[in-house]
């Protein structure tokens, strides 16, 4: 299935990528929703920056994150590998180590190549010593190092000039740490340490707890800030803010102005702040030398109600394997090289972010391991087929399988597998909500899709 928008005259030429290595900038929210911008159909979360990227670039609507969780969405997009291959299987918790540091990230192929490499914001690919991003290929850190609900790591080196707050003194840090290494998170929540989150600088925490109200604007006024530093060095920016994760922050800017509450404040602040970070590429003629991706690591945390996001027109949300669970908004923008105002159901997953970064940084021979692939074909040219499947992976088990318009689901999509699970199969392009079960009538297509699954067992 694939459709093609066109609101201008057909693209006619692309140009070849710059002969200097392009700069790369990833954008990714946390648990945003594939409705969650205006360009994606939100009725009232307004995102004019994010959208004036969709009209000077190509957006997705059949963009797959490798699981439907954090730390493992974020492993497959830093190591081209589906969650059965890279280690991170679920959610990492504070203390963790994470991400295995023999796995090669992007940051580090890039780093190689002479690129200066910063990760503002969310990391979760684990924040003991040794596994924090410094140690993963990144010459800058700053931000919290998993979600913004969880607490002060047990291990966590605490910097002389921490900017104490909420009462907490050194000595107080301590035994929140040393509390948190002996009782599990019942009763860690219970002692009221839950949401108070670490702000690290490096692999030293500076501000605790953080003030999140700031974070959003914090995290790109770095992200700028290290642009303007790297003095015509390539660079790579993985910029990660913590929202609309629970619990939402916004700025007094941006708080009570949307007209979908909290939710649609965080989102418009972001939009906000990706308009600052345009602009000043724009201004400083790095955006014909730079590409841009927009996206998020899983779909909505629907529970949390009016605080979590939308999938609509989809099924479901986070954690399940649903298509609500695992597609959301993807915008790619890379001006004078990638065609413009183009809209693309062509299927494409995190993990082919690493290829396609490398090819254009002039890496031709990678891991032979990895799952993802190289979409710089398709970048120049959407009409370019380059998969025809998506495995939903969970885990490291297979739980289902996209091939084409088909969906097959032998154990259903819920987030928890049901005692009698009855499999499942859609036709997404008949049936996007994947309402209508075809799996009695269909005996052939359930044949061919277990085919299909076993190449990923």
């Amino acid at each position: 299935m694939r459709l093609f928008l066109y609101t201008v005259a057909a693209f006619c030429l692309v140009k070849s990528y710059s002969q200097n290595k392009p700069n790369v900038i990833i954008i990714m929210t946390d648990d945003q929703g594939y409705q969650d911008l205006g360009c994606y159909g939100s009725p009232l979360i307004k995102t004019p920056a994010i959208d004036k990227m969709a009209k000077e670039g190509l957006k997705l609507t059949s963009y797959y994150v490798s699981s439907s969780v954090s730390s493992a969405s974020r492993a497959g997009l830093m190591t081209g590998k589906f969650n059965n291959k890279n280690g991170i299987t679920g959610v990492l918790w504070p203390g963790d180590e994470g991400l295995s540091t023999d796995e090669k990230t992007i940051a580090e192929y890039l780093k190689e190549l002479g690129y200066k490499t910063a990760c503002f914001g969310k990391w979760h690919l684990g924040d003991a010593e040794g596994h924090l991003p410094t140690d993963q290929g990144f010459d800058t850190y700053y931000g919290i190092p998993y979600s913004n609900d969880m607490y002060i790591g047990p291990t966590q080196k605490i910097d002389k000039n921490i900017r104490l707050r909420e009462g907490f003194t050194l000595r107080t840090i301590k035994e929140a740490q040393n509390f948190v290494k002996s009782h599990n998170r019942q009763e860690i929540s219970k002692k009221g340490l839950i949401g108070l989150s670490p702000l690290m600088s490096q692999n030293k925490v500076i501000e605790f707890p953080c003030d999140q109200s700031t974070l959003t604007r914090r995290y790109f006024d770095r992200a700028i800030d290290f642009i303007s530093e790297t003095k015509g060095k390539p660079f790579f920016i993985y910029l990660t803010p913590n929202m609309p994760h629970v619990p939402l922050y916004a700025s007094e800017q941006f708080k009570g102005t949307s007209k979908r509450g909290l939710y649609g404040d965080v989102i418009e602040e972001i939009d906000w702040n990706v308009g600052r970070l345009l602009s000043y590429l724009e201004e400083n003629n790095l955006s014909e030398n730079t590409i841009i991706v927009y996206t998020s690591d899983n779909g909505p945390w629907l529970e949390h109600k009016g605080n979590g996001g939308s999938a609509l027109p989809l099924r479901d949300g986070k954690f399940s394997h649903y298509e609500g669970g695992v597609r959301v908004p993807c915008i790619i923008q890379w001006k004078n090289h990638i065609p413009q105002n183009i809209t693309s159901d062509a299927i494409m997953i995190n993990v082919d972010w690493l290829p396609t970064i490398l090819h254009y940084a002039g890496i031709e021979t990678i891991d032979k391991d990895i799952d993802g692939m190289d979409y710089s074909a398709f970048l120049s040219n959407p009409e370019i087929n380059i998969r025809d499947e998506y495995p939903y992976i969970k885990n490291g088990i297979i739980h289902g399988i996209r091939k084409n318009n088909w969906i097959y689901l032998p154990k259903t999509g819920a987030k928890k597998t049901p005692v009698n699970p009855k499999p499942e199969l859609f036709n997404i392009q008949k049936d996007i909500n994947e309402k209508y079960n075809l799996y009695e009538q269909n005996p052939q297509v359930v044949e061919e899709m277990e085919l299909s699954i076993k190449k990923y067992i």
